[in-house]
């Protein structure tokens, strides 16, 4: 599930290289300023009188360049959590950003424990309609305090931000409070605007620390992602909620990304088996399953895709179907090819432990 505002892209050029932050110094944020309109606005230029020559008035191409903003690429990352460390944030962080062709300028990760689910249903009445269910805290509530205030006072000294998004900053950052000292099993990606975006996953006591690590790469694929149904439904001229149907493709591909990451994290290459050993079991459960069902199927999915040579790995994993909305026409269930998989995503075999799809299936 990704939370976010919309990202609107930056008209300023970033140079700059990374800084990562680690356990002690992610804390140290007082180094950085708070959004401000001196920070948003472009730089000054050169006067905009147009030049004088003897047979043109034509403004000289150099005055009015798109001025550069000199701003530090950062890397923030924060756990709470006993048994992952905010090193290992820290390294999931630049290693997701790593397989980015075109990141945000600054990325922050942040990891806190809970305990076991209260009941079995999701409580939106807790949660100000937000669909989460309530655990049980592991955490004191001065701990708790401190997890919130650490997302807050990270988003209050963002550079970058214009104001209008500066505005939604209180209400965001309440939002997530609502979600931290609530017990909620949230996983998500909130984004306080385009070049600055994130990555939280409250860790439950039934998961295990793969588990973890999967779902925290998966928020971090859609935090990652420039442009996603939001913040393509108005360039496109259309209501999100009428794209619904093309939120496989991007719940698939991130849950790819989180399964290879994760894998490749641990020095396995079995990621493929896995993706594939997940959505036969849950298959086996329920044949007649569908592609939107779950996560699992739709991870499946990409492995077909891939198989048939519609897409390649290497574009799920760098973030470049989603630097455009082009992915919204190319992956409709509509679309050219997309019947054959939404149709045989399902025919998942298994053979001597081995999970594939057939070569006839593969072939179509």
């Amino acid at each position: 599930m990704t939370i976010s505002q919309e990202r609107k892209p930056s008209s300023n050029k970033v140079v700059g290289r990374v800084v990562a932050f680690g356990a002690l110094a992610a804390l140290a944020l007082s180094g950085l300023t708070g959004c401000s309109q001196d920070a948003a606005e472009p730089a000054a230029t050169a006067s905009s009188t147009p030049a004088q020559t003897n047979d043109s008035s034509e403004v000289d191409a150099a005055e009015t360049a798109e001025p550069v903003v000199e701003r530090e690429p950062t890397r923030v990352a924060k756990s709470y959590a006993d048994g992952i460390s905010s090193e290992e944030v820290l390294q999931w962080v630049n290693d997701a950003i790593d397989q980015m062709i075109d990141p945000p300028t600054d990325f922050m990760g942040l990891v806190w424990p809970i305990g076991r689910a209260l009941d079995d249903e999701p409580d939106p009445q807790v949660f100000d309609g937000d669909p989460f269910m309530e655990h049980t805290d592991v955490l004191s509530a001065e701990q708790l305090d401190e997890v919130s205030g650490f997302f807050r006072d990270w988003q209050a000294g963002l550079e970058g931000c214009d104001p209008e998004d500066a505005r939604g900053f209180d209400e965001g950052a309440a939002r997530v409070e609502r979600w931290i000292k609530g017990g909620a099993n949230v996983a998500t990606a909130p984004d306080p605007c385009f070049d600055s975006r994130s990555s939280i996953l409250a860790w439950s006591a039934d998961q295990d620390k793969q588990t973890a690590k999967q779902i925290f790469f998966h928020e971090s694929y859609h935090g990652l992602s420039n442009y996603l149904l939001k913040q393509c439904g108005p360039i496109l001229g259309r209501e999100e909620d009428d794209m619904n149907d093309l939120r496989w493709f991007a719940e698939g591909t991130a849950d790819y990304f989180g399964v290879y990451m994760a894998a490749q994290d641990a020095g396995r290459d079995d990621y493929v088996q896995t993706m594939l050993k997940r959505a036969y079991l849950d298959l086996r459960g329920d044949p007649g399953m569908p592609l939107e069902a779950n996560t699992y199927v739709q991870a499946a999915a990409m492995v077909l895709m891939i198989e048939r040579r519609i897409i390649t790995e290497e574009q799920i994993l760098n973030g470049s179907f989603f630097n455009s909305c082009d992915w919204i026409n190319t992956f409709a269930p509509g679309a050219p090819g997309m019947d054959y998989i939404f149709e045989n995503f399902n025919k998942i075999e298994v053979s001597g432990g081995n999970y594939s799809y057939s070569e006839a299936t593969v072939a179509g």
